[in-house]
C-alpha cells in the first residue's frame, strides 16, 4: 500500500497548562528574593555572591535552587532586614471610636436577629460598609465618611435597633 499523498503538519493540540500550587509556591517566593534583592540594594555580583553562600553551592540563580535552599535564602535575607509588606489594598478593619461603635451597633442588631451575624470582624467591617453606601448613596468607601456623615449613621442604626428592640450599646 502507498502512504497518503497529504500528511497534516499541524502538531497535536496541546493539552491546557495547569499551575500546581507548586507553581505557584515557587513563583511567589521567587518573586519575593528578587524584592528582597531590590529592599537590601544589592548589586548583581554580591546577589550571585549571597546565592552561592548561602546555598553553599555554584549557583547563581534563585531559579536554578530547590524549595529548601529558597527558604533559606529567604531567611538570610530577612536577618539582613528584609521584611514582607502587606499591599496597600489589603483589607484592615476600620479604624477610629466611630467606626467601632458602627461595628458594635451592628453585632447587637444580629444578636437580636435583625441581621446575619456576621463571621469575622473583617465581614462585619463589609456589611456596615455595604449598608453604609446604601445610607448615604454618594459614599465611594466608609473610610472616606466625615464625622457628621458617620455619626448620621450611627444614629440611623440605633434607630433601626430600637424598632427591633434590641438594647443599644
Amino acid at each position: 500500500m502507498n502512504a497518503p499523498e497529504f500528511v497534516s503538519k499541524k502538531p497535536f493540540p496541546k493539552s491546557p497548562a495547569r499551575v500546581s500550587s507548586w507553581d505557584a509556591t515557587r513563583k511567589r517566593e521567587l518573586g519575593l528574593i528578587h524584592m528582597a534583592k531590590a529592599h537590601l540594594g544589592l548589586s548583581r555580583e554580591d546577589y550571585e555572591f549571597v546565592i552561592r553562600e548561602v546555598t553553599r553551592t555554584n549557583k547563581t540563580s534563585s531559579a536554578d535552587l530547590t524549595d529548601a535552599e529558597r527558604n533559606t535564602l529567604l531567611q538570610h535575607f530577612k536577618r539582613m532586614g528584609f521584611t514582607v509588606k502587606p499591599k496597600a489594598d489589603a483589607a484592615r478593619p476600620l479604624p477610629g471610636p466611630q467606626h467601632r461603635k458602627l461595628r458594635a451597633l451592628y453585632y447587637t442588631l444580629a444578636d437580636a436577629g435583625a441581621v446575619v451575624r456576621p463571621v469575622s470582624p473583617m465581614a462585619c467591617d463589609q456589611a456596615v460598609e455595604t449598608w453604609a453606601k446604601r445610607q448615604l448613596g454618594t459614599l465611594d468607601a466608609l473610610r472616606f465618611a466625615s464625622s457628621d456623615q458617620l455619626n448620621k449613621l450611627i444614629e440611623e442604626m440605633k434607630s433601626w435597633a430600637r424598632r427591633v428592640t434590641a438594647k443599644t450599646v
